[in-house]
């Protein structure tokens, strides 16, 4: 009878702006899924504390398993990776008060495979102090104070996975706008590629830091000859649940300008917070028989056409085998 054992590994770590906490050992029993939690308090009344605001604590989590990266990416990322994975946003709590010191927090699932609980995608048994659990804090926190660090984690106990999956960072900044390229791992099939532009369409302009994306396997187009930005997210529908919280902005009660005693509500929901966000999906069934192999391939590449030259991240997805991953 399969089993699983989900536990705490971190109770309430105070966290220091600009100091970096020693990595954490990891179970040694294949793992489904970190739940990494950051709780806050509002630094000031009539003060949001938001998403942007929690998640930006964290610059950049790594799992490590013999020093090699399986996850490396900012919490930013892995809170949006884990929305077209899930299909879902992860949630939030309290979102804002009007008073000081209010208590707000976020938890983001760290995933080992498509779906949390499956013992056919975890990350296998591993001798202890071989999998640890690295964390990068951002130099100073906004509108927050007094922020504390809950992990736990989902251990499958009887299980013997067959594969993994590992999420790792690529960044760039282009040189001029235009066409430019983005090489993608190869040797393992791939899931799907997190993007992250910078600039999205907004107010009067549709300039998007990747306006079109191709994706070119040995300089031949595959599933995605050509798709704009637009499309892509609006093609968003198709994997993750509609989210009639569509826009962000603020609904004050009370006056117009609010007191130190009048509650000020101000909502920003994840679809606001992931607008900068798409994803290039090679899973659309979820059953793998579209993952974009790349066993073999000389070159695998994304051609981005660049309405505005600034940073972009690109999150290769790939799923793991086992028995090639030396665990």
């Amino acid at each position: 009878m399969a089993t699983f054992l989900r536990s705490r590994l971190v109770q309430d770590l105070a966290l220091v702006a600009g100091t970096n906490p020693d990595p954490t050992d990891l179970p040694v029993n294949p793992l489904s899924a970190i739940l990494y939690t950051l709780r806050a308090e509002v630094a000031a009344a009539n003060t949001l504390a938001s998403l942007a605001n929690l998640l930006g604590v964290m610059t950049r989590l790594e799992v490590l398993f013999k020093s090699q990266s399986i996850i490396s990416a900012s919490l930013d990322d892995l809170y949006a990776l884990a929305y077209y994975l899930l299909g879902r946003a992860p949630h939030q709590g309290r979102k804002s008060d009007a008073a000081a010191n209010a208590r707000v927090w976020v938890t983001v699932p760290i995933l080992f495979g498509r779906r949390p609980y499956w013992p056919n995608e975890a990350f296998p048994a591993v001798r202890r102090g071989e999998l640890q659990l690295a964390h990068t804090i951002a130099a100073a926190f906004t509108n927050i104070t007094n922020v504390t660090l809950q992990v736990e984690t989902i251990e499958l106990l009887e299980a013997q996975p067959e594969r993994f999956l590992k999420a790792t960072t690529i960044t760039k900044t282009p040189n001029a706008t235009g066409d430019h390229d983005v090489d993608l791992p190869i040797g393992n099939p791939h899931v799907g590629a997190l993007l992250f532009g910078t600039t999205v369409p907004v107010d009067a302009s549709f300039n998007a830091s990747f306006g079109q994306v191709r994706l070119l396997v040995d300089n031949v187009e595959q599933y995605y000859a050509l798709t704009n930005w637009e499309t892509l997210k609006t093609g968003e529908v198709f994997r993750c649940d509609a989210d009639w919280q569509g826009s962000e902005g603020s609904v004050r009660t009370g006056a117009a300008a609010p007191g130190a005693n009048e509650l000020l509500e101000a909502y920003q929901w994840p679809t606001a917070f992931l607008r900068r966000y798409a994803y290039l999906d090679f899973d659309p069934l979820l059953d793998g028989q579209y993952f974009l192999q790349t066993e073999g391939r000389s070159r695998v590449h994304l051609r981005i056409n660049a309405d505005v030259a600034d940073a972009i991240r690109v999150l290769p997805v790939e799923m793991i085998p086992v028995a090639a991953a030396g665990a």
